[in-house]
């Protein structure tokens, strides 16, 4: 079994907290408070997301040689780390995009599941998906679900890796409790919206840090 890499074990428990930062900023920005209990129950699903994930990468693994497994496993964090730039570069072209209105661009972005999941993610409000005053279960089951999702694929190359199931899935719980309580605070500064347009990119740019890392060792 391949030896632990803590160094990339805490990199990818930091980005795929990212969008946890990003959602608890958009609270933050409409003075809306996520208390810690219900901080926690996303948190809880979104490391149950991890746990099962990496489950189903080592199942891969186990059908390829350890040496195939891993570098499989890296090439398959570059590539979603280049896939989350990509993606993020586009909604940025697609916001600025003066020949669509408001509603057009909702409607080209919500054509996939993906689509859907990084429209929640980017600004839950904006997406019509969260819309009171306070957090409700309801609004906290589609942020758990959205955020579990969208790490999936990454948990799945964790677990080609060898990474340790116990550490990452405890690392990840760990980062998201605090990358949506940091997020939240945040968002009560003005730049927030700037450091939320770059989260998507910082967590693609690790992931393909930790791919090459993780090919070079």
């Amino acid at each position: 079994m391949k030896e632990l890499h803590l160094l990339s074990i805490m990199l990818l428990a930091i980005s795929s907290s990212l969008d946890n930062f990003g959602v608890g900023v958009s609270y933050g920005l409409r003075n809306i408070c996520i208390p810690l209990s219900l901080n926690l129950i996303i948190a809880f699903v979104n490391s149950c997301g991890t746990f099962f994930s990496i489950l189903l990468g080592k199942g891969f693994s186990g059908f390829l040689q350890p040496p195939t497994a891993s570098y499989l496993g890296a090439f398959l964090l570059i590539c979603i780390g280049a896939w989350i730039i990509v993606m993020e570069f586009r909604k940025k072209e697609l916001k600025s995009s003066p020949s669509l209105t408001p509603s057009e661009k909702t409607s080209v972005r919500k054509k996939t599941l993906f689509s859907r999941i990084s429209s929640v993610l980017d600004d839950p409000f904006a997406a019509g998906v969260l819309c009171s005053g306070q957090v409700t279960m309801k609004e906290v089951a589609i942020l758990a679900s959205a955020l579990t999702l969208s790490n999936i694929s990454t948990g799945t190359a964790a677990g080609m890796l060898g990474f340790s199931l116990t550490l990452t899935t405890g690392a990840a719980f760990i980062c998201n409790v605090l990358a949506l309580y940091t997020g939240e605070k945040t968002g009560h500064y003005s730049s927030a919206r700037m450091i939320r347009g770059i989260s998507g990119i910082a967590a693609g740019l690790l992931l393909i840090f930790i791919g090459l890392y993780e090919i070079l060792n």
